[in-house]
C-alpha cells in the first residue's frame, strides 16, 4: 500500500518536473498533534509517530526522526521501501542540507507552504540558494491520491467558562492590543491553535487528546477577527464576541483577507508558528517576535493551578482503582496492554469534567516499555503475566486541567539487581530535579543534568527531554519550558518562572528488555529571596504511589528516603478520604514508610 501512494506521489513529482518532495508531521499551524486531514507524513510513509519527516526523490523514500522513534519506525516499516534516517538532534532540520548535498543544481522541491512555517522556509532556503535549487508550492499534491482524505475538523465549539479558565477573553485580549499599541503596529497574528484556544476561551475536539479549534486569529489595536467557521459557534457565543468586537470569519478566508491588508500596516507574528503560504499574504511590515500569548498562557492563574490540583486528586483516585483493579485480576488471567489502558480510562471516565484521554496511553509490558512511545494494537498486543515489569504513562484533559503521569511497577518474580539500579537511579533523578532551589529565570537546559546525575554515575541514560510544559485543558505537551540538554530547543532555552506547570520524568531503556520512567507534574514558585534574587523550587501535583518493590534501599540516602515517605504520606492523605475502607488500606499499604 505505501509503495502504491509512493508511486503515485512519484507520478505528480514527474508530472510537475519535481525532483524531491518534503512532507513534515505538523499542519498549517505548526502543531505537534493533527487532525486526521493533515496526516499527510503518516499517509505516504506508513509510520505513526508524532515526529518526524519524510523525504522523497526518485529513487530514495526517507523518514527522518529521532531515538525516540527509532524502534516504533523498525516495527512500523518494517516491510516498507521507506527507509530511517536517523536524526543525530530531536527536531533538527538534519534532512534538509542532506538533501541539498544529493540533488543538483537547478533542481526543484515540492513542498506545501502552509506545512512550513516562516522561518522553516528560510532556514530551507538559505541551503537550497548556494545551488540555485528551487522550491515549488504544491498545495495540490494529494488530489487524485488520496481520495478519501478526511475533511477539515467541523465540530462545534465550547466557550471555555470563567470558572475554569480564571481570566476573560476581554482580559487576555486587551493584553495583546497593549503590546500592538507598544510595538507601534496595528495587528497582532496568530496561528498556533493552542495559543487561540487560550486567548479566546474556546475548546473543542478538532485533534485527538487536545481540545483545540482549527482556526486563525488576526487581533487588532481595537477590533479582532477569528477564522473559524461561524457554523460552529452558538448564538450565545457569536453575542458575546459582537460585545467584545471580536468578528467570526470563515476558516479559509484568512489568505484572502490577509492580501487585503494595507502595505502601510504593520503586523506582529511569530515566524516559527506562522506559515509560509500566510506570510505570502501580507504586503505589508512584519514585527518579527516569540509569541506574547505563548509566554502569557505559561504562566497559569491562581484558578488554574487549583484546577490542576482538583485534577489531580481525580486522576490520583482513578490510578489507585486501576493498579487495584490490575493487581487483583493478573492473579487470576493474563490481561492485553491494549485492554489495560481502556480500562484505566474507564476508570477516569467516572471522574467529573473528564472529556477524554490527553495522549495515548503507553502501556508496556517488559521489552515494550523501552519502546518510548508506544502504542499498543488492539489486535495482538502483548499479554501482561502476574511477572515482569510494566511501564504506564498515561493522561486525561478535564475541564479543569490537563493530567500526564508515568509509573513503573513489578508485578512479580525476583527483579534483577540491573533492573533495580536502573529504576533507582532513575528515582534519585526525579528527586534531585524536584528538590532544586534554582535562581529564576534558569532554563531548561541548565537543569535537566541533575534528572541525569545519578543515572551517569552508573553509565545509564535515556534519549529524550526531562519534562514539558503541561496546559490547562489545552496541550499535554505545551510550550515552551521543560528541560532539555540540547541548548538549541525551546525548552532548553526557555527561563522558568514562578506559577508554571511542568513534568519531570527521567527515564531508562534497554531495548527488547525493559523501560523505566518516572513522572510527575510540578508547581514552580518562589522558594526563597536573596541578595541574589529570588529562587524557585516545584511542588509535586500529581497523587500516586511510587512502586517500592524495585528500589534498591542502599542505593538512596537519608534524605532521599525521607522524600518518599512524605510524598507518600502526603498521597495517602489526600486520596483516602475520596475512597472506600479497601481501597483506602490498599493504598496505605503501598506508601507505607520505609
Amino acid at each position: 500500500m505505501i509503495s502504491q501512494r509512493l508511486k503515485a506521489l512519484r507520478n505528480y513529482m514527474a508530472s510537475k518536473k519535481l525532483d524531491a518532495f518534503i512532507i513534515p508531521s505538523t499542519d498549517p499551524h505548526q502543531s505537534e498533534y493533527v487532525a486526521n486531514h493533515w496526516k499527510l507524513r503518516e499517509y505516504f510513509s506508513g509510520f505513526t509517530g508524532s515526529a518526524g519527516t519524510l523525504v522523497v526523490t526518485k529513487d530514495i523514500a526517507g523518514l527522518w526522526t529521532d531515538s525516540r522513534y527509532f524502534l516504533q519506525f523498525e516495527d512500523e516499516c518494517n516491510n516498507s521501501e521507506v527507509i530511517l534516517c536517523k536524526q543525530s538532534i530531536p527536531h533538527a532540520p538534519e534532512h534538509v542540507e542532506w538533501l541539498c548535498n544529493l540533488l543538483n543544481e537547478n533542481t526543484i522541491i515540492g513542498v506545501d507552504y502552509r506545512q512550513f512555517s516562516k522561518s522553516q522556509i528560510d532556514y530551507i532556503l538559505s541551503f537550497t540558494s548556494t545551488k540555485n535549487i528551487q522550491l515549488q508550492n504544491e498545495p495540490k499534491f494529494t488530489d487524485g491520491i488520496w481520495t478519501d482524505r478526511l475533511a477539515l475538523p467541523n465540530f462545534p465549539v465550547d466557550v471555555h467558562p470563567l470558572e475554569f479558565s480564571g481570566e476573560t477573553t476581554a482580559s487576555k485580549i486587551d493584553k495583546v492590543q497593549t503590546e500592538i499599541k507598544n510595538q507601534d503596529a496595528q495587528y497582532y497574528l496568530f496561528s498556533s491553535l493552542d495559543e487561540i484556544a487560550w486567548l479566546f476561551n474556546i475548546r473543542s475536539s478538532d485533534v485527538g487528546f487536545t481540545p483545540l479549534v482549527t482556526a486563525y486569529a488576526l487581533v487588532g489595536a481595537n477590533t479582532s477577527i477569528l477564522f473559524c467557521n461561524k457554523s460552529r459557534f452558538s448564538q450565545s457565543a457569536i453575542a458575546t464576541f459582537d460585545e467584545l468586537n471580536i468578528s467570526v470569519q470563515e476558516y479559509d478566508t484568512v489568505v484572502s483577507l490577509l492580501n487585503e491588508v494595507p502595505k502601510e500596516k504593520t503586523i506582529i507574528t511569530d515566524p516559527s508558528t506562522l506559515n509560509y503560504s500566510c506570510f505570502n499574504a501580507v504586503s505589508g511590515r512584519f514585527i518579527y517576535q516569540n509569541s506574547i500569548v505563548k509566554e502569557l498562557k505559561a504562566i497559569k492563574n491562581e484558578i488554574e493551578i487549583e484546577g490542576a490540583k482538583n485534577c489531580m486528586l481525580k486522576d490520583g483516585v482513578a490510578l489507585t482503582k486501576f493498579f487495584i483493579w490490575l493487581e487483583q485480576e493478573l492473579e487470576n488471567r493474563e490481561i492485553s496492554e491494549y485492554e489495560i489502558g481502556r480500562k484505566l480510562d474507564n476508570f477516569r471516565q467516572q471522574q467529573e469534567y473528564y472529556t477524554g484521554e490527553s495522549f495515548a496511553a503507553i502501556v508496556g509490558y517488559k521489552g515494550n516499555g523501552a519502546i518510548i512511545h508506544y502504542t499498543a494494537p488492539e489486535e495482538n498486543s502483548a499479554m501482561v503475566k502476574n511477572e515482569g515489569i510494566l511501564l504506564v504513562d498515561s493522561g486525561a484533559q478535564y475541564k479543569d486541567g490537563t493530567t500526564d503521569i508515568t509509573r513503573t511497577v513489578w508485578l512479580g518474580d525476583t527483579p534483577s539487581t540491573e533492573l533495580k539500579t536502573a529504576y533507582t537511579s532513575v528515582l534519585k533523578g526525579y528527586i534531585e530535579l524536584e528538590q532544586l532551589q534554582f535562581p529564576i529565570g534558569t532554563t531548561g537546559a541548565q537543569i535537566d543534568a541533575f534528572a541525569r546525575m545519578h543515572l551517569w554515575k552508573n553509565g545509564l541514560d535515556y534519549p529524550h527531554g526531562t519534562g514539558h510544559g503541561i496546559g490547562s485543558y489545552g496541550m499535554v505537551h505545551e510550550p515552551a519550558q521543560g528541560f532539555a540538554t540540547g541548548a538549541t530547543t525551546a525548552r532548553g532555552t526557555t527561563s522558568h518562572l514562578s506559577h508554571q506547570l511542568t513534568t519531570i520524568e527521567p527515564g531508562c531503556y534497554v531495548t527488547n528488555q525493559f523501560g523505566i520512567r518516572t513522572e510527575n507534574i510540578v508547581v514552580s514558585k518562589v522558594v526563597k529571596e536573596t541578595a541574589f534574587g529570588k529562587f524557585l523550587g516545584f511542588e509535586a501535583l500529581t497523587l500516586c504511589y511510587i512502586d517500592t518493590n524495585l528500589l534498591n534501599l542502599e542505593q538512596l540516602s537519608t534524605s532521599e528516603i525521607n522524600w518518599l515517605n512524605n510524598y507518600h504520606q502526603l498521597v495517602s492523605d489526600k486520596l483516602s478520604p475520596l475512597l472506600n475502607e479497601k481501597e483506602k488500606q490498599w493504598l496505605q499499604q503501598k506508601c507505607k514508610a520505609l
